[in-house]
């Protein structure tokens, strides 16, 4: 599956596409890949969705197409709402990324072209990011006299800290892959065209591994966040003890029992 190919007219869409144990989340709105409310109840969907499919066991995020991450939200569409309606939004917004950060299974985001805004908070719910070396990055709300609205400025302080997060935020400024690789924005950085592929391989090597102990890995680091640090330890007992009694810790120790002389 690429990003490419012929593509029929359509809605706007946040589209479910599966290879495997791997789950493909594409943000379809062309050309900018706009994101829609309908595409933000799309994407609550999928997510619940797939924290339920056993087959699943890896989600990648990427725009449609070969252009674009995300160009943020419709903006059109918000200038219609009111303001009751606009907080009903932007709830279903926060709801949707925070269920889409707590999914039991890793995310990877592939970014190619722009992320910006809404785009770059769906990026940054994701527990990593790989982008392609001509990506950008821009929070632009504050030159709308706005600001981030799907929790983009809780997340981008906790992965930049919070001097560079309002540096970011309050200029307004585009940042290019190599540097938002630098800030620790981004993960891992492409070639034109491999950020889709190099997510994919990432993923599928995640799936590979036992289900249950990546399942309580990422409870734990995630959960933890929320927590103070004495009490991450104890989250992660609960977590190292529960496995001691899965089924695969037990085929783990019998297959490392028979290798030893």
């Amino acid at each position: 599956m690429s990003r490419a190919g012929r593509r029929l007219p359509h809605p706007p869409r946040t589209e479910l596409v599966q290879e495997e144990a791997i789950g493909i989340l594409l943000l379809d709105h062309p050309p900018r890949n706009l994101l829609t409310r309908s595409m933000v109840r799309d994407l609550a969907g999928h997510v619940a969705g797939l924290e339920k499919d056993i087959a699943v066991r890896a989600v990648v995020v990427a725009g449609a197409g070969e252009a674009e991450f995300s160009g943020g939200l419709d903006l059109e569409e918000w200038a219609a709402l009111s303001p009751k309606e606009a907080q009903e939004e932007i709830r279903a917004g926060q709801d949707a990324l925070w269920a889409l950060e707590h999914l039991s299974k890793p995310t990877v985001a592939a970014i190619s072209g722009v992320c910006r805004g809404a785009g770059a908070e769906v990026a940054l719910a994701c527990d990593l990011r790989i982008a392609s070396e001509t990506a950008t990055f821009a929070f632009p709300e504050v030159d709308l006299a706005w600001m981030p609205s799907h929790g983009g400025t809780a997340r981008l302080a906790r992965v930049l800290g919070r001097s560079a997060a309002l540096e970011l935020l309050v200029s307004g400024r585009t940042v290019k892959a190599l540097d938002a690789l630098r800030l620790g924005l981004v993960d891992h950085m492409t070639t034109p065209g491999d950020d889709l592929e190099q997510a994919k391989r990432l993923a599928r090597a995640f799936a590979e591994k036992p289900r249950a102990a990546v399942r309580a890995i990422k409870r734990t680091l995630v959960e933890g966040e929320e927590k103070p640090y004495r009490n991450r330890f104890l989250l992660e007992s609960q977590h190292a003890v529960q496995l001691l009694w899965s089924e695969e810790y037990r085929e783990a120790a019998r297959r490392t029992a028979k290798k030893r002389p």
